[in-house]
């Protein structure tokens, strides 16, 4: 009976201390980027017709693949494009690339609008941390647990569509968040690539929420460049680059 009660014991010992299983307490937000611009014209009112290639994200930049990135791209590819027309420019695209403009669309577009996005991670401190059991280090699990700001800037760039010469560029710095707290929600039997941890909901919350904050000051700005009274200077320099080509 005694040594009944001692392998109990045991048993429960061991379930004490076993690697948690993920379960389904923690989850990832739904979080979306939204901007309205303030003020509307109508349609056409600036004479001039734009094109606009997607945003992309900048090549030092690794996590653009990744769900959240993808969303915050997307939204600003929606949220520029609705600005553009509110500001009463004609707008074409948007197009992957330049070189996915046919001819016809380069010589009616007065400029093509490149937007590169160029997030950067700074000050880190932290990574993965090991827990120890008492059991011994086949129940060693691993949690991640940083600090993290987030900075970078929003890089716009204007072309003239049949010589591909650049006339207009512009900078948007990406207001910093400072020591965001990365903390994931499950402990893990082996460490993970950043590429799956960042999809751990603690990572993926604290990542989201530092975006959806940063998000309207960033569209504020990025609307603000595209003043009508300023591009419409352009108008003498794009004709000439056109005519370079015989239009």
């Amino acid at each position: 009976m005694k040594r009944l009660l001692t392998i109990t014991l045991m048993l429960s010992a061991i379930g004490c201390f076993s690697p948690p299983t993920q379960t389904q307490t923690a989850t990832k937000r739904t979080f979306t980027f939204d901007y309205a611009a303030k003020e509307t014209t109508k349609l056409g009112s600036a004479n001039l017709a734009l094109a606009l290639v997607r945003p992309y994200y900048a090549a030092s930049f690794s996590d653009g693949s990744g769900e959240l990135f993808k969303t915050f791209r997307n939204a600003m590819a929606s949220d520029v494009e609705e600005l553009i027309i509110a500001k009463g420019f004609t707008l074409k695209g948007p197009y992957q690339s330049h070189d996915e403009m046919v001819f016809d669309d380069k010589k009616r577009t007065d400029m093509l609008i490149q937007i590169e996005i160029a997030p950067q991670f700074t000050a880190f401190e932290g990574g993965w941390q090991t827990i120890s059991s008492i059991m011994g280090s086949a129940y060693t699990t691993y949690r991640y647990m940083a600090k993290v700001s987030l900075v970078g800037k929003i890089n716009l760039s204007g072309v003239e569509p049949l010589t591909n010469e650049k006339i207009w560029s512009k900078s948007v710095l990406i207001p910093a968040v400072e020591n965001i707290v990365l903390e994931s929600s499950y402990r893990y039997t082996t460490t993970k690539p950043w590429a799956e941890i960042s999809n751990d909901p603690g990572i993926y919350n604290a990542l989201g929420q530092a975006l959806q904050a940063q998000y309207s000051g960033i569209m504020e700005k990025v609307s603000a460049h595209f003043n009508v009274e300023e591009i419409t200077t352009l108008k003498n320099q794009i004709k000439e680059l056109k005519a370079k080509k015989g239009y």
